[in-house]
């Protein structure tokens, strides 16, 4: 614990909180707080700088919101893990001599055919209607085919519950907007998408890490949560979580669903990755329609280009979300709405799932028998596999490490949630590379930085 931690406080015209508030960042900033840092006793705190406990509380809920730390019931708070650590997953790196196996593409080489069959239906398109303004929930048309689309993936929706946004981010982004209010706290897996992350630092909405199994978040730990924390929302990836590969039972999603409506929850569904998983999995929005909100993108299966994702929303929240929509981007492009439907109607959306299943499956074969001999978590059709790492690494090193040898992957810090335990990990992209021959010159380089081990590594940052 970092007891003889004495922040310097720049008085002036700001409130004594804020300076507080400010020293504590600008000394996670230079590196005198690290990641997973304990911090003093808030009473001890006061004590030694002399201000009243009111200070130093109003000082940490602002750091908290932030994202800078994270205060565990029982034992105290922590400087967050992934402080420093940079929460987009679009790499910033364009050198050709890096392998990217750190962003999860949506297998580009694929694609190719599903470009060529857009660009002939913009020539079919009814341009005069489609660029003029439509509801903010989206065409009809558009809404009844996005609802057809949802039952794919065991989602029942009527058109009215359908909401066509701009991207699954955006989506996420209207959820935290409209439906929850500064100070909200919402549950999250204690390893979750770095998206929702940023979300709720620019929201001031604070995220709660729930603790994980091998079968997701655990559902009695969530309990305790509810009761305790005052949680009014949750965001769950049941099926292929983001980073861990995971799925939930359908025993585990039941006792989620009754926790979510008994504790009256908003519950956030993305599915970003469900096409790579059990087609047969029952979303937890089914099991709790009345507030579950239910996140089908399409950007990861027919190309992120598209930007457009079928959003079923219960009728409570429908009006609430709609003027969201409207107050941030207005609608979705009908343009790109109606390229989207026309892959769905014509049956092309179904062969592009097919037709990368089956690439996804023949990267997955590779890599396993490229990292037998290490603990990797994937799925067959994944897009991604979590591989923990062996004694001596920290993901971060890792991650430093195989850029330096020529491959993008990202570890595990960049998923964790406040101050929350986490493996040695890193999550590898099996959809970066544009070849199966790329790919597995990036997995023996990996390979090869496991083999020599952490101890042989000069790692400069």
């Amino acid at each position: 614990m970092i007891n003889e931690w004495c922040p310097t406080i720049k008085t002036g015209d700001k409130p004594l909180y804020i300076a507080l508030a400010n020293a504590l960042e600008s000394d996670i900033n230079s590196g005198i707080l690290k990641p997973g840092d304990k911090l003093p006793p808030q009473r001890e705190l006061a004590d030694q700088i002399g201000v009243n406990l009111s200070t130093v509380t109003r000082a940490f809920r602002v750091c908290e919101l932030k994202g800078l730390i994270s205060g565990v019931v029982g034992r105290g708070t922590f400087v967050a893990s992934d402080v420093k650590i940079p929460l987009s997953l679009i790499s910033q790196n364009k050198s050709p001599d890096i392998i990217q196996m750190g962003q999860v593409l949506p297998l580009y080489s694929i694609d190719k055919d599903t470009a060529r069959i857009a660009k002939t239906s913009l020539q079919d398109m009814d341009m005069e209607r489609l660029i003029k303004y439509s509801e903010p929930a989206g065409y009809v048309k558009h809404r009844v085919i996005g609802a057809e689309w949802l039952k794919r993936f065991n989602i029942s929706a009527s058109a009215d519950e359908i909401l066509i946004t701009p991207g699954s981010q955006n989506a996420i982004a209207i959820c935290m907007l409209t439906l929850f209010e500064h100070g909200d706290r919402i549950a999250v897996d204690a390893l979750t998408y770095p998206g929702i992350k940023a979300l709720a630092a620019m929201y001031g909405i604070r995220l709660i890490p729930i603790e994980m199994t091998d079968e997701g978040m655990n559902p009695e730990v969530l309990v305790s949560i509810c009761k305790n924390e005052g949680i009014k929302g949750i965001y769950l990836m049941p099926e292929v979580q983001n980073p861990t590969t995971c799925s939930m039972t359908q025993s585990g999603r039941e006792q989620v669903a009754d926790i979510i409506r008994k504790h009256d929850l908003v519950l956030i569904e993305d599915d970003a990755y469900s096409y790579t998983g059990s087609l047969d999995s029952i979303p937890i929005s089914a099991l709790a329609p009345e507030q579950g909100i239910y996140i089908g993108g399409t950007s990861k299966l027919l190309g992120p280009g598209f930007r457009i994702s079928f959003v079923r929303v219960p009728n409570t929240y429908i009006e609430r979300m709609k003027k969201g929509l409207l107050n941030t981007s207005w609608m979705a492009s009908p343009i790109t709405a109606e390229m989207v439907t026309k892959l769905i109607e014509t049956g092309k959306s179904e062969a592009v799932l097919k037709d990368k299943r089956a690439e996804a499956h023949k990267r997955n074969e590779l890599a396993r028998k490229k990292l037998s001999q290490y603990t990797v978590l994937s799925r067959p059709y994944g897009f991604f596999q979590w591989l923990i790492l062996p004694d001596g690494w920290q993901g971060r090193d890792f991650e430093i490490c195989a850029r330096e040898a020529g491959v993008q992957v990202f570890c595990a810090e960049k998923f964790a949630v406040g101050s929350c335990r986490f493996p040695p990990a890193i999550r590898i992209s099996l959809s970066g590379p544009d070849t199966i021959e790329e790919l597995e010159k990036g997995l023996d380089i990996l390979k090869g930085l496991l083999l020599k081990g952490h101890e042989h590594q000069t790692i400069i940052i």
